[in-house]
């Protein structure tokens, strides 16, 4: 079942819970008793009752076939429901019943006040007069909505009726979940009809804030379901923008079913146009979900001025799709896709608020196929990169289709010994293009099989030693032309052999008992690590294509790589509480790691190293890699590498980051560094939160210290207090030259309400910092 309800009015079906559930059996009890046949000389049949409901509290009179109960009238219709009124009216001719007077029907859930109720016993149908109620919302409410105190519904009407046994209706009245005085909001509608476990249809509905109408709606439908998942509108949101100018964003949620829904959108800018779509969402079994946007945006002619000049942004029509979809169409068959496509890199980068999307510049068309039976393995993949280089010139890349068959490692004839195959065949699409035109298209086909061998030498628990040898066999169906950029027609065929062992080990080990802090016991690791790699020559490598995203197929003939690494590892154990244990956690690690290349060439192509990897600079010694993490609780978390090259060319990339999450602030923080264009980026983001959770404030940076601008900063706050609250959201987002926007800054405005118990969102492009 998808988890969470939109609709705006969902909550409305507590009315017909609190005031029909017990009644009608009840009182039909009630009639029965009152009609019971009795001898001569025995007491009215209110004598009876009398007896049972406490004749102190008040009189029972009899006449004719109408019996009248006045005072402080209780009547106890079962363990949990009672009846409260000054005075209460049955006829036994009609089988009606009238209670006037302070009238008042409690149960667990709640309670429902009125001045008069007229009841037909037979029909089972009723009116309550001037009638209000107080419901609970249930354990499952989201007390955080309502300021942390009870969650209650409070509604109210002119009149109640109930139509039928599953049917009523409600005249002038509504309901809120402000439970004071004066609410801060509520709705209220001309009329009500609820169809229980059905439908609702409320007419002439007005949203009102402190008394002052907000929206109306003519007419709303939503059902009334056991599963809390309601059809309905959300509610707005309104911002503004210099680019988009004013903005209302509307949205409706339809609860198709237990395990589906989708969201209608729509955005109308007063400068930019307007935009409309869907969200669609499914959960068809455990494992198999779905969920599908697309966002369709009219872009209207604009001008703006900056700088003293005026420049006009076109007229544009533009959609967006995205959506990720996995099924598990058996027990070991599985299949996958993944669409993330846009039309116009440019509107993409203009509109999004989030910085994920508003920086994306690659469109993503994957499926795939995977299957598994005993130790083999197959997998059937489509994928089409698509990477803009500019508003106009994109470069395709990936495999539409690759196919891999795998066979785990099998032990052979009982000896220590391992065979594994792998296979794959897949068409490299290799193509720039420029205004939809193809400038070049260095596609191949590529088939590749690798057997391999691999035997563990050491059983010792301080010492891992293992060895492996591969062949492999690849055919190109292309070769590399007279630059390693371009491709020619004629086919090629590498075969070369690979030899490798690692050793892990010796590993010294030392513990300590702590008599008092935070750990029980303290455990330190120093392990070394040392690997080898050779590989054979291989005839006429450089003819091994190297274009596009396959730069790290390319394998240099007859060189041995030799990595050589040290790690240190810290480990806690946490004190025993009531005789059990404490959690054992990595708390610490540290490790560092240096590669040489017998060929200088092979440095190059190291995927293990970020500042040498298709560089095509030949060095014998790689950059000294040193990587750290601290994690001392399950709050705080920090990781950070460094590059460090020895050849004289000093530090080349830097990048740390870290997390901190506690009760009342949240954050994080990450920091890169690269030499080879003078790059350095933060961006970052805490959160802090007040009285339990019912005020927060967020700020989120991104600034990029090499180009010397801030790409962008964001504040958001909101507020929730027992029934209503608010968020608002400010963005100021700088766009750099080379996209060619005809201005340099956007500033953004959001503003919403939150209303207890009700559906919100966020618009499609991301407003309070969210994706619908």
């Amino acid at each position: 079942m998808i988890p969470h309800t939109r609709g705006l009015v969902g909550r409305l079906r507590v009315l017909l819970l609190l005031c029909f559930l017990c009644l009608p059996g009840a009182i039909t009890t009630f009639a029965q008793q009152a009609d019971e046949p009795r001898a001569e000389g025995q007491p009215r049949p209110g004598g009876s009752l009398l007896d049972r409901f406490n004749s102190k509290q008040f009189s029972f009179e009899c006449t004719g076939d109408s019996c009248t109960l006045t005072g402080q009238v209780e009547l106890p219709l079962d363990s949990q429901t009672k009846l409260f009124a000054d005075k209460v009216e049955l006829f036994r001719d009609t089988n009606r019943l009238v209670a006037t007077g302070n009238v008042v029907f409690s149960s667990a859930e709640g309670r429902l006040s009125s001045d008069r109720l007229e009841y037909d016993v037979d029909s089972g149908t009723g009116t309550f007069h001037v009638a209000s109620g107080l419901m609970s919302l249930g354990d499952k409410a989201d007390r955080t909505q309502f300021g942390k105190q009870e969650p209650d519904v409070y509604f109210f009407g002119e009149t109640i009726e109930k139509l039928g046994p599953r049917r009523y209706k409600i005249t002038r009245g509504g309901f809120t979940t402000c439970v004071q005085p004066t609410p801060r909001w509520e709705m209220t509608s001309g009329t009500i009809v609820l169809n229980l476990d059905d439908y609702a249809v409320a007419r002439s509905t007005v949203l009102r804030v402190k008394g002052v109408p907000v929206m109306y709606l003519p007419l709303i439908y939503y059902p009334i379901r056991n599963d809390d998942r309601a059809t309905g509108f959300l509610l707005p949101t309104y911002g503004t923008s210099t680019l988009r100018g004013q903005a209302v964003s509307n949205a409706f949620f339809w609860a198709i079913g237990r395990s589906q829904d989708a969201t209608v959108f729509h955005d109308w800018y007063t400068r930019a146009g307007q935009g409309g779509g869907a969200q669609y969402r499914y959960v068809a079994a455990a494992q198999s979900t779905g969920d599908v946007r697309f966002y369709r945006f009219s872009q209207q002619e604009v001008q703006f001025t900056d700088g003293g000049q005026t420049q006009t942004l076109p007229a544009e029509n533009s959609y967006e799709v995205v959506g990720t979809m996995s099924h598990a169409l058996t027990r070991s068959i599985r299949a996958r896709a993944r669409l993330d496509y846009f039309s116009s890199i440019q509107n993409q980068q203009l509109y999004h608020q989030n910085i994920y999307y508003a920086s994306r510049n690659k469109r993503v068309i994957e499926a795939g196929l995977s299957a598994g039976l005993g130790p083999l393995s197959t997998s059937v993949l489509y994928q089409r990169n698509e990477l803009f280089n500019s508003a106009t010139s994109t470069q395709i890349y990936g495999s539409t289709p690759s196919v891999t068959t795998s066979l785990a490692p099998q032990r052979l004839f009982g000896a220590p010994v391992y065979a594994s195959v792998n296979t794959e065949y897949a068409f490299l699409p290799d193509r720039v293009t420029a205004n939809g035109e193809v400038l070049r298209d260095d596609s191949h086909g590529r088939l590749d099989v690798s057997p391999t061998l691999r035997v563990p030498l050491s059983r010792l628990t301080f010492l891992s030693v293992n060895a492996s040898a591969a062949y492999h066999a690849t055919y190109y169906s292309r070769s590399a032309g007279a630059t390693p950029d371009t491709t020619v027609d004629d086919a090629y065929l590498r075969r070369y052999l690979t030899l490798r062992s690692d050793f892990v080990g010796p590993v010294f080990t030392r513990i300590w008992d702590l008599e008092g802090g935070f750990a029980e016991r303290l455990k330190h690791v120093i392990e070394p690590a040392f690997t080898t790699d050779f590989t054979s020559q291989i005839a006429d490598y450089t003819r091994t294509p190297q274009t596009g995203a396959n730069v790290g197929d390319f394998v240099v003939s007859g060189t041995t790589r030799f990595t050589y690494g040290l790690t240190n590892r810290l480990f806690s154990r946490g004190r025993t509480v009531d005789n059990v244990p404490g959690q054992t956690r990595e708390f610490v690690t540290v490790g560092i790691q240096q590669t040489y290349y017998s060929n200088p060439q092979s440095g190059a192509f190291d995927t293990a190293y970020q500042s040498t990897y298709g560089a095509r600079r030949p060095v014998d010694l790689s950059p000294v890699a040193f990587t750290v993490r601290v994690s001392p609780t399950n709050a705080f978390d920090t990781t950070g590498r460094i590059e460090y090259d020895v050849s004289g060319h000093g530090l080349q990339t830097l990048s740390t980051g870290g997390t901190l999450n506690a009760a009342a602030v949240s954050a994080g923080i990450n920091y890169s560094h690269r030499s080879s264009d003078d790059s350095h980026y933060v961006s970052g983001t805490t959160t802090m939160r007040w009285l339990d959770g019912r005020a927060s404030g967020s700020y989120a940076i991104g600034w990029d210290i090499g180009r010397s601008y801030v790409q962008n900063q964001s504040v958001m706050v909101s507020y929730l207090a027992q029934c209503c609250g608010l968020q608002l959201e400010f963005q100021k987002f700088n766009y750099p030259q080379a996209i060619n926007i005809p201005f340099a800054s956007d500033t953004r405005f959001n503003f919403g309400f939150i209303l207890a118990g009700l559906g919100t969102f966020s618009n499609f492009f991301g407003a309070f910092g969210g994706q619908p």
